[in-house]
């Protein structure tokens, strides 16, 4: 698809390209505070508390929703709430019903109640990842071509910042003030960040005057996910995205207790996270980012999995127990975050190409879905592998994976997406 000028002045350009990466960096941001938050205590708790590797890889499975919404997804692609918006009619209930949710929990104990909380946490992933379909399909519909290696780099950037403050601040907070205050003050923010998603005039779809289907958007639009499914390209694509998560998530989780077990407590890991995971992963969005809008997929991919085996193997290092140094595990958590926002971006990047059109949203969480399912099922498993093998193997032969995964990643990328930008156009026809 050819680049649509939003405007023949350049100021102008840069001014509609800003309002929109602030907006949407506002709207992933809005998802991620809590369950970045929750993410990372839970398996120090759980540690904490004598579960096992392989518990703790099982307790992912709350944020099963993320990788389920595909089943509903063409829901939120029916046109909706003509006073609010398409997409915005979505949201902003949605986010109303997270930060209650949120109040809710701050009244519960994860000591005396962790089972009722993981529940709870179950229904919120459902209600923030309902949101991200609607914000994705959103971002797919007003940015650009041009604009989307960035678009996809601000979505990046707001998973960051939910995480400097969720895995990092929040932590701090936890570990001095408690589990109440601290879910009350995100709830506090969490109705900050609805204001300015509230107030805004929902911004048109992009792609109607380019594609001659004006009108399609004053119908109902009736998505189809198996014209989607059923092409090569789209398997091509889940089998590289698969590679790709089994690299990134098979020894994410299990890095949080095997810093427990090396003696770092909530505090130090957040502090770890604002200081170096955060700034670093920022970096890597931003890297991942400019590398796609000047070249093309190919050097990302190689920059990440000689990124992601190098990790490993230092991961195996530190494993050893050989240092309890702060500062190798800053490295390591560090270079952590710098290859978690190159591959975040360049997933998402690839995702948003093939999603362009009517069905955006469907498109999008679709793909996203089936990367995420392929995540939910590495985890649990790496950390069965874990209890069997020890961190030490299970971290080499991630190293060894990555390697791999670079000759037949670029082979699919060179070989069989060469039209990855193109192939979408008649999916929903």
């Amino acid at each position: 698809m050819k680049a649509f000028p939003l405007t023949s002045i350049h100021d102008k350009l840069v001014s509609s390209t800003s309002h929109k990466l602030s907006l949407l960096l506002v709207m992933y941001l809005s998802q991620r505070i809590f369950l970045c938050f929750s993410w990372t205590l839970f398996p120090i708790v759980l540690r904490r508390n004598g579960a096992s590797l392989s518990l703790i890889g099982f307790s992912a499975l709350v944020y099963c929703p993320w990788a389920l919404k595909f089943i509903y997804a063409s829901l939120i692609d029916r046109t909706k709430g003509r006073r609010l918006g398409r997409r915005k009619s979505w949201i902003i209930p949605l986010l109303g019903i997270s930060a209650l949710t949120m109040l809710f929990l701050a009244f519960l104990s994860p000591e005396g109640n962790l089972g009722l909380i993981l529940a709870v946490v179950t229904l919120l992933n459902f209600a923030f990842s309902t949101i991200d379909i609607a914000v994705d399909g959103y971002a797919t519909d007003i940015l650009e071509p041009k604009e989307r290696p960035w678009g996809n780099t601000i979505q990046t950037i707001g998973y960051v910042v939910g995480y400097m403050l969720g895995s990092g601040v929040f932590l701090i907070v936890y570990q001095h003030a408690g589990w109440q205050a601290t879910v009350l003050i995100m709830t506090l923010i969490q109705l900050i960040l609805m204001v300015p998603i509230f107030l805004h005039q929902e911004l048109p779809a992009i792609y109607p005057a380019k594609t001659g289907i004006q009108n399609q958007l004053k119908a109902d639009v009736k998505p189809k996910v198996w014209p989607l499914l059923k092409q090569k390209n789209t398997l091509w694509f889940f089998l590289f995205a698969g590679l790709l998560i089994v690299m990134d998530q098979g020894g994410l989780q299990l890095r949080l207790p095997m810093l427990v077990d090396i003696g770092l407590d909530p505090a130090g890991f957040g502090r770890l996270n604002i200081w170096f995971g955060s700034p670093l992963c920022i970096v890597g969005a931003t890297l991942g980012g400019a590398l796609l809008s000047k070249l093309n997929e190919r050097p990302v991919c190689v920059l990440y999995c000689l990124g992601a085996a190098g990790l490993s193997l230092f991961s195996a290092y530190i494993s050893q127990g050989v240092s309890e140094s702060t500062r190798l595990i800053a490295v390591m958590i560090g270079t952590e975050k710098l290859m978690a926002g190159i591959i975040i971006t360049f997933i998402s990047s690839i995702i948003m190409n093939i999603s362009v059109g009517p069905q955006s949203a469907t498109n999008y969480a679709v793909l996203t879905s089936m990367v995420q399912l392929v995540q939910l099922a590495v985890m649990p498993a790496a950390g069965v592998i874990c209890d069997m093998i020890g961190y030490f193997h299970l971290y080499i032969f991630l190293a060894l994976f990555g390697v791999t995964t670079l000759f037949i990643g670029d082979y699919i990328l060179r070989k069989r997406l060469m039209n990855i930008n193109v192939f979408n156009s008649d999916i929903a026809d």
